[in-house]
């Protein structure tokens, strides 16, 4: 995927959050690590994905959990430019 793209997704989460982006690590749960709903993580991926122009497979929403999955979701929908 896109380095870019991945940095824009952790400064993006990192304002939302009002956090520095090296405390957010691929592994950081939006329920568990970040105390969201199911609806808030709903609202917030919505609102990342308006941001940052993107869309991520409506089959893969409901299974985001962490920033990883975020970033696997899109690894097959837009390619890393050193890849293609």
């Amino acid at each position: 995927m896109n380095p870019n793209l991945k940095s824009a997704i952790i400064e993006f989460l990192a304002n939302e959050f009002q956090v520095n982006s090296d405390t957010l690590i691929p592994d950081t749960s939006f329920t568990l690590d970040l105390n969201l709903s199911l609806q808030a993580t709903l609202d917030l991926l919505q609102r990342l994905q308006d941001a940052l122009n993107f869309t991520l497979p409506e089959d893969k929403i409901s299974g985001i959990n962490t920033i990883s999955d975020i970033f696997s979701a899109l690894e097959p929908e837009i390619p890393n430019p050193d890849e293609t």
